[in-house]
């Protein structure tokens, strides 16, 4: 999965599994990234009222940038739209203390 943000030269910002092609980009599960005051953003399916089982193709004409979302909102998409799976953050890990017998 390339998961980006896909920024359009309309201001949309759409997140969503990206696959490049020549002419254009595929966005696969696209969600609306959508400004909720406060400083923090929602997330909302893109165009839930058309059949996007294959994705969404728009022409590269039409995108202004691509770039990688932050952890945070990674983990927000892949719970609402995605895998479900989460990535921890840098220091949570930690597992069972492993004790050495002789």
């Amino acid at each position: 999965m390339n998961i980006q943000i896909v920024r359009l030269n309309g201001g949309e910002e759409v997140l969503g599994d990206v696959e490049e092609k020549e002419n254009s980009v595929l966005i696969k599960k696209p969600a609306l990234i959508l400004p909720t005051g406060q400083g923090s953003i929602g997330l909302m399916p893109w165009m839930p009222y058309i059949d996007a089982a294959n994705g969404i193709e728009i022409k590269t004409s039409f995108v202004a940038f691509m770039v990688k979302p932050h952890d945070e909102l990674m983990n927000e998409y892949s719970t609402a739209f995605g895998s479900g799976l989460v990535v921890p953050t840098k220091g949570t890990v930690s597992g069972p203390a492993l004790t050495l017998t002789e």
